[in-house]
C-alpha cells in the first residue's frame, strides 16, 4: 500500500496498525491475521514410516497463530497413497492441498485441478527468490505455468547412493579398502569364506541400488542423465553394450554367494537387520542410513563400524557415483483450483519459504521446541534427549515437533538433523562433494508436452514387460548369451523416440532458463 500526500504522525499510526492487521500482508516475512479471519485447509500427504506424521504438533499450532491459518492434516500410509490421490483426482475430489509427484502433475494439469500458481508470482518475494536460485523449477512448467510448490532445501547436508563397508572388518582381516569395482568383488569373496553363513552384499530392492551401480560401471540403467554424453544428455541404458557388462558383473557376485539372494524381496527392516547383525558387511545406497547401524550395533561391539568409502573407478579407469540434488524438487505441493481465498493460500506458501515460515515449519515454536542459540535456532536439549536412545532419533524428533521434509516444510532445513546425529553426518557430507568422482544428479525429468506424455506412455508399456528380463540375467534365470535380442527387442519397442524425446524436452526447459525463467 502506498500513499503519496503528506498526514499526520497519527494518521501514520493507524495505517501501521492496519497494516498489522491485514490479512497475509505481503511483502513482510510475517504474516498477520484478524482475529476471525481464520481460514482452515485439508491438506493431504503420505505418512512415511520413518517418521510419523501427527495432526497435532508444535508446527501446526503455530503456522495457526501466525497466520490464521488451520492445516487440517490428512495422513494417509505410503504404501496406499498413490492409490488414493490418484483415486481423488480422477473423481475431483482432491483436497485443497496436497502433495504429489512430476508424473502425476503432468498427467492431471490439464483437467484444470491445479491452481496455476505462477499467475500469483507477483504476490510472492519469497517463492520467487526460490525458483531464481533453483533453474530445475523451470522443468515443472506445464504450457508455460507452474503449477505447484516444490520442496526445496536450505543449510543441506548432503547424501547419495554410495558404497559403505565395515571396515572393522576389513582391519580384521587384513583387507584393503577397494578402490574398484573388481577389488570390491574379491574382497567380498574373501568375506564369504571368513563367514560362509554371509550375505556379503546386502540390499533393500534393485531400485534401490542398481541404477547407481549402473552407472559407476560406466553405463546406466532405464533412462538417466549420462554428464559424459555429449556433453550432457539423457540416455537409455539398458538396452546399450555398456550394460552388458553391469549385468555379467551382478551375475558373477550373486551366483558365488556374493550378493543377498533376496536382495530383490528384503523389506527395510529386513535390509536394516541384515547390516546391522553382522550378517551382511556392504551396501551401496543412502549413507546416512549407516548413522542409525552404526549407533545401535557399538552397543554390542564398539568396534562395530559401517564406512563410507570413496565411489569405486570402472574398468575404463572412471569413477562415477550419485549424489542426491539439494532439495526434493520431486515432492510438488499443489492447491486445489477450487480452493477458497487462493490470494491467501499461495502467500501462506510464500511466508513458508520466507526466513521466519521455514524456521516455523523446520524448528516448531520458539520456546517451546526450540531457541534461539548463538544466532542460530536448535532443538531444545529435553526433546533431543527424550529420544537420543530410539531407533532414530532424528526421525523421532522431528515426529514430534511436526517438522522436516516428512511433515509439512515446503523449504526443508537441514540443521536439525545436524544438531541431532552423530558428527559422521557432516564429515560424511564433506566426503561426497569432495570425491572427485561424484556427481550430482537431476532431480526431475524435463517437463513434456501432453502429446510427448502419451507417447512416452505408449512406448513404455512395450517396454515395461521386457524390463523384468533384466533380474532374471542377474540371478541367472536367463543367460546373458541372450542379452544381445533383449537389447535389440528394447530398440525396436522405441527407445530411441524415447530418448529424443526427453533431450528435445531437455533442450526446451534449458531455453527458458536462459530466458530469464519466464516458464513460457
Amino acid at each position: 500500500m502506498k500513499v503519496s500526500l503528506p498526514f499526520s504522525f497519527a494518521m501514520k499510526s493507524i495505517l501501521c496498525l492496519c497494516f498489522v492487521l491485514l490479512p497475509l500482508a505481503s511483502g513482510c516475512d510475517k504474516m498477520k491475521t484478524q482475529p476471525n479471519s481464520q481460514l482452515t485447509l485439508r491438506l493431504m500427504r503420505s505418512d512415511h514410516p520413518a517418521q510419523a506424521l501427527r495432526t497435532n504438533t508444535a508446527v501446526l499450532r503455530e503456522i495457526e497463530s501466525r497466520t490464521g491459518i488451520k492445516l487440517e492434516l490428512e495422513p494417509i500410509p505410503l504404501s496406499s497413497y498413490s492409490d488414493k490421490k490418484r483415486s481423488l483426482m480422477q473423481t475431483n475430489h482432491m483436497p485443497d492441498i496436497m502433495l504429489i509427484n512430476p508424473t502425476e502433475l503432468s498427467e492431471y494439469v490439464r483437467t484444470g485441478l491445479f491452481l496455476p500458481v505462477s499467475d500469483y508470482l507477483e504476490q510472492m518475494p519469497h517463492f520467487r527468490k526460490i525458483v531464481a536460485e533453483n533453474p530445475q523449477i523451470q522443468r515443472l512448467y506445464v504450457d508455460g505455468k507452474l503449477y505447484g510448490f516444490p520442496v526445496t532445501a536450505q543449510h543441506f547436508i548432503q547424501g547419495g547412493r554410495a558404497p559403505m563397508i565395515r571396515t572393522d572388518i576389513l582391519r580384521k582381516h587384513n583387507l584393503d579398502i577397494p578402490r574398484t569395482f573388481e577389488e570390491l568383488y574379491i574382497v567380498l569373496k574373501k568375506l564369504k569364506e571368513a563367514y560362509p553363513d554371509s550375505a556379503p552384499w546386502t540390499a533393500r530392492g534393485i531400485g534401490s541400488f542398481f541404477g547407481a551401480v549402473a552407472f559407476g560401471l560406466g553405463s546406466g540403467f532405464g533412462m538417466y542423465y549420462d554428464p559424459d554424453i555429449g556433453g550432457g544428455s539423457y540416455v537409455y541404458g539398458t538396452n546399450k553394450p555398456e550394460f552388458k557388462q553391469v549385468l555379467a558383473y551382478m551375475n558373477r557376485l550373486y551366483s558365488e554367494g556374493l550378493l543377498d539372494p533376496d536382495f530383490d524381496v528384503n523389506t527395510q527392516q529386513i535390509w536394516s537387520d541384515k547390516l546391522s547383525s553382522g550378517q551382511s558387511f556392504f551396501y551401496y545406497d543412502n549413507n546416512t542410513f549407516a548413522l542409525n547401524f552404526n549407533e545401535k550395533l557399538k552397543r554390542i561391539d564398539p568396534g562395530y563400524r559401517l564406512e563410507l568409502i570413496p565411489y569405486f573407478s570402472n574398468s575404463q579407469g572412471t569413477a562415477r557415483g550419485f549424489l542426491y540434488p539439494q532439495g526434493w524438487l520431486t515432492d510438488i505441493y499443489v492447491i486445489s483450483s477450487k480452493v477458497k481465498d487462493p490470494d491467501r493460500v499461495v502467500k501462506l506458501f510464500d511466508w513458508l519459504y520466507s526466513p521466519e515460515g521455514a524456521e516455523v515449519s523446520n524448528f516448531g515454536k520458539r520456546g517451546e521446541t526450540y531457541e534461539i542459540v548463538n544466532g542460530e535456532p536448535r532443538i531444545v536439549d529435553s526433546l533431543v534427549r527424550k529420544y537420543k536412545d530410539s531407533a532414530d532419533p532424528v526421525r523421532m524428533t522431528l515426529s514430534e515437533i511436526g517438522a522436516g521434509l516428512l511433515a509439512i516444510s515446503p523449504h526443508v532445513d537441514d540443521r536439525p538433523s545436524g544438531q541431532i546425529s552423530n558428527p559422521d553426518l557432516f564429515r560424511w557430507s564433506e566426503q561426497l562433494k569432495n570425491d572427485p568422482g561424484a556427481y550430482v544428479t537431476p532431480s526431475l525429468a524435463p517437463g513434456f508436452t501432453k502429446e510427448e506424455r502419451e507417447r512416452l506412455t505408449q512406448i513404455g508399456s512395450k517396454i515395461a514387460p521386457l524390463e523384468q528380463d533384466v533380474l532374471k540375467f542377474i540371478i541367472g534365470a536367463k543367460p546373458l548369451s541372450e542379452y544381445e535380442d533383449f537389447a535389440a527387442q528394447l530398440t525396436r519397442s522405441g527407445v530411441p523416440e524415447m530418448e529424443n524425446i526427453y533431450n528435445e524436452s531437455l533442450a526446451r526447459a534449458e531455453r527458458r532458463t536462459i530466458d530469464g525463467g519466464s516458464g513460457r
